[in-house]
């Protein structure tokens, strides 16, 4: 029988040991996953994350690599001989069957070695991973933010006084309880030079659009509790607190990066209005000049001078999670603000030169069909260049789940994990998705956002984009899930 073991009192303060002379592992072989079944558009992100573990070994180890196999699919070669210890980020859902198919391969590859995972779907499924087979067993599964905590590893080579850790230990399963959630660090920034890939904006039928695109996190957590988020909150519910880094650590980043179009990875990289505004002053007084994509909520139209800083510093493409436009569904969603002030804020910060996306759910509980549709009239009105739509999903642990299972006549697909009704199904809501966007997207609107778009995201290249846009019309414009080729 396994026994969950505790042998941790974990505080808010813990550090990890002071660094050694000598650590365990020597060789270290970063890999992101491809799982299978994301959409082109999410292959233009860099595995940012990993990166930042990286980069807080960089000093102890002899030698690392970084292997992203939605690219580089000939891994097995990539692989070093040295390689003592593989880490995998299992950020978004990929089967648990190919994650034990990867393990056992790694370990048939380089015998000895071991393997840590980390990553909202590890933590999700840490004691099925560690309790596999031996030859397919995730040595190590980390909860929560690193922090200092892959280093103490790395190390000592041993997790019983690593905090957040799932392990086996003489046949039975441990599980290391995880320290209180603590403020994200300035120190160390994500080393990109491990990269073998050239990472560039795909739109999300699959073009490439041959622009250089990189990712940057400024901020950690949502201090707001919209009721279908799951990015506020770890998998065993647990609060995760906003916090943000300084202005000067990331100007400083942005420095750096190479790629003229950088996008935002926060939740919510406006929600302290001082310190967007004091960001804008650094990028302008510095002359760091790149466009900028980020998520916020409207209350920065509440704020219109500081938007209007922001897009002079650069931030060029904001998206808004305005969730839904009536306010029966934005209080169901629990977003904190009703109709009349999406409506307040766009009236301030209409005219800047902004590309404004607009994020909407459907198939919210209480919300007709009818009311779905009117979303495309009221996002050109209120000055919306772009909208993505999505089918409400409860992926638990949030406290819609609970709320939805409540309401007669409602219900949760098992597989996707979307809301559907009797009155409408599935396959319904999906065709309501499709009428929003041809509703939206008339001809005119298509040549508006075209032309504010030319005007201001100066790292397009046209001629670039026409070649790949030839490239993706005379192959057929190959299916957006499928494979991708290897960028060079």
């Amino acid at each position: 029988m396994n026994a969950r073991i505790e042998p941790l009192q974990v505080t808010a303060n813990w550090q990890a040991p002071a660094t050694l002379t000598q650590t365990a592992f020597r060789s270290i072989c970063f890999i992101y996953p491809d799982d299978g079944e994301g959409s082109r558009f999410d292959r233009m992100f860099p595995p940012l994350g990993l990166e930042l573990v990286a980069a807080g070994v960089r000093d102890c180890v002899d030698k690392r690599c970084m292997i992203d196999l939605r690219f580089e699919k000939d891994w097995e070669t990539r692989v070093p001989e040295s390689t003592d210890l593989v880490a995998i980020s299992m950020l978004w859902d990929k089967p648990i069957r190919d994650v034990f198919d990867l393990v056992r391969r790694l370990k048939i590859l380089r015998p000895g070695v071991q393997v840590v995972a980390g990553g909202r779907v590890a933590e999700a499924h840490r004691e099925r991973l560690v309790n596999a087979a031996s030859a397919e067993r995730v040595d190590v599964v980390f909860a929560g933010p690193d922090d200092g905590r892959f280093r103490a590893f790395v190390e000592s080579g041993k997790p019983d006084s690593i905090p957040g850790v799932a392990f086996m230990r003489n046949g039975e399963y441990c599980e290391n309880p995880l320290p209180p959630y603590g403020a994200i660090p300035d120190r160390p920034l994500p080393d990109r030079t491990l990269r073998r890939v050239n990472y560039r904006m795909i739109r999300r039928d699959g073009l490439d659009l041959g622009i250089p695109s990189d990712t940057i996190q400024s901020s950690r957590g949502c201090s707001f509790k919209c009721s279908f988020c799951t990015f506020n909150r770890d998998q065993d519910g647990r609060p995760i607190n906003f916090t943000m880094r300084s202005p000067e650590s990331v100007a400083d980043e942005l420095a750096e990066i190479e790629s003229d179009y950088v996008i935002f990875v926060d939740d919510n990289v406006a929600q302290d209005h001082e310190r967007i505004d004091r960001l804008c002053d650094l990028l302008l007084e510095r002359g760091i000049h790149k466009t900028y994509g980020i998520e916020t909520r409207i209350n920065l139209g509440l704020r219109p001078q500081v938007a209007e800083k922001m897009a002079r510093a650069g931030f060029r493409h904001i998206t808004f999670g305005i969730e839904a436009i009536h306010d029966h569904t934005l209080k169901f969603l629990n977003k904190g603000f009703r109709r009349h002030t999406i409506e307040k804020a766009f009236d301030a910060i209409r005219g800047l030169p902004i590309i404004y996306t607009g994020n909407f759910i459907v198939g919210n509980v209480g919300e007709t069909r009818a009311q779905m549709l009117e979303i495309p009239e009221f996002a050109r009105r209120i000055g919306l260049d772009t909208i993505m739509v999505n089918h409400l999903r409860c992926r638990g642990p949030e406290p819609l789940t609970e709320t939805v299972m409540a309401t007669p006549d409602y219900h949760i697909d098992p597989q996707t994990r979307k809301v559907y009704s009797d009155a409408l199904g599935l396959d319904e809501i999906s065709a309501i998705i499709r009428q929003i966007k041809r509703d939206f997207w008339t001809p005119s609107q298509k040549l508006k956002t075209a032309w504010k778009a030319r005007q201001l995201f100066k790292p397009v290249r046209y001629t670039s984009v026409a070649r790949h846009w030839l490239s993706w019309k005379f192959k057929g414009k190959p299916d957006p899930w499928g494979e991708l080729p290897t960028l060079n």
